[in-house]
C-alpha cells in the first residue's frame, strides 16, 4: 500500500510531507532527496504548520508532535483531545492552533509544546485551519462555515458552496475550496465572497496562495489547478495520475508541490506543467550501520548460515545463497514451491515452507531440494539440528517426520490460528499466533497447553535462546513478550508503536526487531527498551537473523547487512545527525 501524504509545508529549499502512519519525509534541497524523519506515533497527519525553526503536526485521535529543528527531530505533545485534528496554523510569535472534528480547539503559546483547550465551536467538523493578514486564527467546518479567532471569541460567517475542506489566507485574501471543484474568495475576512469553478467537479482538498496571484488547487481524480489573477479563472494541466491530492505548497520562484497518494508532483514553472517525483518508499538514504546489499528478487524469508552466508526464499520459488556476504549469489527456482515465505537451517540441512502445496528441504546446502509433503500456506519453520524441526502450516503446528519427507500434524489447539514457531533444546517448543495465542509442549509435539501470554495483539513471530524466550507482534502497536522458564509464563515487557513482524537475539545478550513502516529495533536491555536504526526503507521489513557480530535484514525489494565499525558518515550538507541510540518507535503505554 502506498503512503498517502496528506499535507505538504515548506520555506525555501525546506520541505515536510506528513501523512498515513506517522510518516515525516523532510528535504533540505528543495526536493532532490528525502529522507524520513523519526517520529514516535503511528497515527495518520493529517496537517502540518511551520514558523522559523518550529513546525506542528496533527492528525488522528488528538495526534500532536512539536519540532523546534525545522523537523529534524519530532515530541509527541500529549493534550486532553481524542478526536480527529484536520488543521493546524502557527504564528511567528509562538502561538497556535489545531482544529478538528466535534468542534475541537485547542491553543498553544510556546510553538506547540503545550495545548490547552480553546474556545469551542460547538460540533462543527472542523477540516482547516489558517492565519489571515490581521494575525486572526481562522477555521473552516465541513458545515460551510468559516470562523474567525479575535482574543477568546469567535466571529463566523457562512461560506457558499458544498461541504467546503481547503482553507488558505495570504495578504487580504481568503480561498475556500468545496465539494463541486469550485474555489470561493474573500477580501473582507469572510463577509463576502465570489465564487468561480476550477473547471472539474471533483472535490478539493488543499488550496495555496502563493505570490502575484497565484492560486493553486488540488483535489480527487488526480486534479490539480492552477490561477494566475487570485482565483477568478483556472487552467488545469494534464493529469499525471488519477490519484487524489490532499496537500499544495508553492515558493514564490515558480516552484509548485502537490503530495496525495503515490509519488508527488512538481512544478518548476508556475504551473503550467508538473512531473511526478518519487518520494515513496527506498527513497530515504541509508546512514548509520547497516546497508544495501544489491539483491534480485522479491524475497520474503532470510536465514543466516553462517558469517558471509546468507539464504533467501522468495516468489515463484526462488532462492538466493551467498558465501561472500552478498558480492555474489548464486540462484535456483523451485516452481512446484509457489512463492516461499520462511526457511530454517541446521548445518547443510535446510527447510522452506510458503505458499504452495509443495514444501522443500535440502541436505546438501541448499543445491538441490526435495519436496516434504503437508499442509500448504507455510508462515514459518524453525529446528535443533538436522531431523528436528517444527513448521506452522496453514495456521497448524507441524513436525518434520522421521525421513525428512512429510509434515506431521500435531494436536496443538488450531484456534486462534498460529503464525509462528520456535524450537527450543530438549523437547521444548512454541508456538504464537492471533490474539495473543501461545502454545507450547515439552514433549516434542506429543501434547500441548496453551498458556496465557498477557497480551491480545496478534503474536506475529517468537524466539528464544535456551529457556528465555520473546515474542512479538501488533498491527499499529505492538507487544514484547518475555519468559525466562521456558514459555511457562510470559510478561509484557513493552509496548511500542508500530507493527512488528520479527526477532531475534544475539549471543551477547541484544535483542533485534523489525516491521512493517521500515521499523528496524534494538534492544540491549533485554527488550524493556528498543532503539531505531535507519533501514533506508518505509516498506515491511519481513526478518532480521544474525550470526555473531553480523546482522542481516530482509524486506520489500530490500536486503540490509550490518557489520560493527563501518557506520557511514552523514553527508557534509546534513546538519548534525540525531544520536545514535535516537528513538525511531518510543515505548509507549
Amino acid at each position: 500500500m502506498s503512503v498517502v501524504h496528506r499535507a505538504v509545508w515548506g520555506r525555501g529549499q525546506l520541505l515536510v510531507l506528513v501523512g498515513s502512519d506517522g510518516h515525516v519525509l523532510r528535504s533540505d534541497d528543495g526536493g532532490q532527496r528525502w529522507e524520513r524523519t523519526q517520529t514516535p506515533v503511528r497515527q495518520e497527519l493529517a496537517a502540518v504548520a511551520g514558523a522559523g525553526q518550529a513546525l506542528i503536526a496533527a492528525g488522528h485521535r488528538g495526534t500532536l508532535l512539536s519540532s523546534l529543528d525545522a523537523g529534524r527531530r519530532w515530541a509527541d505533545v500529549r493534550c486532553s483531545a481524542e478526536a480527529d485534528l484536520r488543521g493546524v496554523a502557527l504564528r511567528d510569535d509562538g502561538e497556535a492552533i489545531a482544529v478538528g472534528r466535534g468542534g475541537t480547539v485547542l491553543r498553544s503559546r510556546d510553538h506547540g509544546r503545550t495545548w490547552e483547550a480553546g474556545p469551542s465551536l460547538g460540533t462543527l467538523c472542523l477540516e482547516a485551519a489558517a492565519i489571515d493578514a490581521e494575525g486572526r486564527f481562522l477555521a473552516l467546518a465541513l458545515e460551510g462555515e468559516l470562523a474567525a479567532l479575535q482574543g477568546g471569541t469567535w466571529t463566523r460567517h457562512k461560506v457558499p458552496g458544498r461541504s467546503p475542506r481547503a482553507l488558505c489566507a495570504r495578504g487580504g485574501l481568503v480561498a475556500v475550496g468545496d465539494g463541486d471543484g469550485r474555489v470561493h474568495t474573500s477580501r473582507d475576512g469572510g463577509a463576502s465572497w465570489e465564487s468561480h469553478p476550477t473547471g472539474s467537479g471533483s472535490a478539493l482538498h488543499a488550496l495555496w496562495l502563493g505570490a502575484d496571484g497565484l492560486v493553486v488547487a488540488a483535489g480527487d481524480g488526480g486534479l490539480v489547478a492552477v490561477s494566475e489573477d487570485g482565483g477568478r479563472t483556472w487552467t488545469r494541466p494534464p493529469l499525471l495520475s488519477k490519484q487524489p491530492r490532499y496537500g499544495v505548497w508553492s515558493d514564490d520562484q515558480g516552484a509548485i508541490w502537490c503530495a496525495g497518494i503515490g509519488p508527488a508532483f512538481r512544478s518548476t514553472d508556475g504551473g503550467k506543467s508538473f512531473a511526478k517525483v518519487p518520494v515513496q518508499a527506498g527513497d530515504a538514504p541509508l546512514e548509520g550501520p547497516w546497508r544495501k546489499v544489491p539483491v534480485r528478487g522479491k524475497f520474503r524469508g532470510l536465514w543466516v548460515a553462517g558469517p558471509g552466508r546468507v539464504v533467501l526464499v522468495g516468489d515463484g520459488g526462488s532462492i538466493a545463497q551467498t558465501h561472500d556476504g552478498g558480492q555474489t549469489w548464486a540462484r535456483s527456482t523451485e516452481e512446484d514451491a509457489g512463492s516461499l515465505i520462511a526457511v530454517w537451517g541446521s548445518g547443510e540441512t535446510m527447510l522452506a515452507v510458503g505458499g504452495g502445496f509443495a514444501q522443500i528441504r535440502s541436505e546438501d546446502g541448499g543445491h538441490r531440494w526435495i519436496e516434504v509433503t503437508g499442509r500448504p500456506s507455510g508462515a514459518s519453520v524453525h529446528g535443533q539440528g538436522a531431523r528436528r524441526a517444527f513448521a506452522i502450516l496453514d495456521g497448524v503446528v507441524c513436525r518434520l517426520g522421521a525421513e525428512g519427507l512429510r509434515w506431521i500434524e500435531l494436536a496443538a489447539p488450531r484456534e486462534p490460528r498460529l503464525r509462528a514457531v520456535w524450537a527450543g533444546p530438549a523437547q521444548l517448543a512454541v508456538a504464537v499466533g492471533g490474539g495473543g495465542a501461545v502454545v507450547r509442549t515439552v514433549d516434542d509435539g506429543a501434547t500441548w497447553e496453551a498458556v496465557e501470554s498477557g497480551s491480545t495483539r496478534d503474536l506475529e513471530a517468537v524466539w528464544g535462546r535456551g529457556d528465555e524466550l520473546f515474542a512479538v507482534g501488533g498491527l499499529t502497536l505492538s507487544d514484547v513478550l518475555g519468559s525466562r522458564d521456558g514459555g511457562a509464563t510470559w510478561d509484557v515487557l513493552a509496548v511500542v508503536s508500530g507493527g512488528l513482524r520479527s526477532i531475534w537475539g544475539d549471543d551477547e545478550g541484544t535483542l533485534w526487531a523489525c516491521g512493517r513502516d521500515g521499523a528496524l529495533l534494538r534492544s540491549t536491555d533485554g527488550g524493556g527498551t528498543w532503539r531505531g536504526e535507519a533501514s533506508g526503507t518505509w516498506g515491511t521489513l519481513f526478518d532480521v537473523r544474525g550470526d555473531g557480530a553480523e546482522m542481516w535484514a530482509l524486506g520489500e525489494s530490500i536486503l540490509l547487512r550490518r557489520v560493527p565499525g563501518e557506520a557511514r558518515e552523514p553527508r557534509e550538507a546534513r546538519e548534525p545527525p540525531l544520536p545514535e541510540d535516537a528513538p525511531l518507535l518510543e515505548p509507549v503505554g
